[in-house]
């Protein structure tokens, strides 16, 4: 593969974790711009080092393997992300979103370009349109659970 194409492969896995990173870094959790950036630019690079090192060996590429690793990788730093607290929990969506900038970088060094662009730009509709969507169910739950006002009790004069 030449090198232009590996660069290109990088810049976008590189781009893919910023997009969700920003998001992440912009609503103030716990993995940023950084972090997603380089979860995308490392998956892209175990790929893209996997499927070298079999064509230099004359094997057969087994970048399943490299795709496997990657994704229990990414699944323990997940796991440290998330927190729980009596019956709540936390930053599930942004371990998720460590997945998704995996998966991202995966699909980037595997060169199929179309699919790391759709599938970005759905990760960040999910990120950063569903919130507001949520929010509103969320409301309208609330006021269902509500009782309704009660009429007001008539008033009756005293008897004289």
């Amino acid at each position: 593969m030449p090198w232009w194409e590996v660069l290109v492969r990088l810049v976008l896995a590189t781009l893919m974790g910023a997009m969700i990173g920003w998001d992440r870094e912009r609503t103030g959790k716990p993995a940023g711009l950084r972090t997603l950036m380089l979860v995308a630019l490392a998956s892209c690079t175990y790929y893209l080092a996997a499927a070298q090192a079999t064509a230099a060996m004359g094997v057969p590429p087994d970048t399943i393997r490299a795709m496997a690793g990657i994704v229990g990788g990414v699944g323990f730093l997940g796991a440290g992300i998330i927190m729980r607290s009596n019956d709540e929990i936390y930053w599930l969506t942004t371990a998720a979103a460590l997945w998704a900038a995996a998966a991202l970088g995966m699909a980037a060094g595997m060169g199929v370009y179309y699919i790391t662009v759709l599938s970005g730009l759905l990760v960040l509709i999910i990120l950063s349109v569903l919130p507001a969507l949520e929010k509103h169910i969320s409301n309208r739950r609330r006021k269902k659970k509500t009782p309704p006002p009660q009429p007001p009790e008539p008033h009756n004069p005293p008897d004289n």
